[in-house]
């Protein structure tokens, strides 16, 4: 007895409908957890800013990068974080640090 192999075809229509049914499954049980997670909200007085933190804003701002090295004939400076400047890619960094 012989076992029909589904072609190609077959097999590519079958996967876009599954994945079709995941996406479907994945938005019903996203849609049950956000209604769940609104309804405690309310019960138990949680904001948006509660639910962030409520230095979230302040979270954000990060400290200005301060100049670790400096080209002495642009005067560019480069605070090391980020990719390097090409004034100083392949050259000893040590020869550029800024002293204090």
């Amino acid at each position: 007895m012989e076992i029909k192999q589904p072609s190609l075809k077959e097999l590519l229509a079958q996967r876009q409908t599954l994945q079709q049914q995941v996406a479907a499954a994945r938005q019903r049980e996203a849609d049950v957890v956000l209604a769940d997670i609104v309804r405690k909200m309310h019960e138990y007085q949680i904001s948006l800013a509660d639910l962030m933190g409520r230095d979230h804003e302040s979270q954000n701002v990060t400290a200005a990068a301060v100049p670790k090295y400096r080209d002495l004939q642009s005067g560019a400076t480069w605070s090391g974080r980020g990719r390097a400047p090409h004034w100083i890619v392949d050259k000893n960094r040590d020869d550029f640090l800024v002293r204090a």
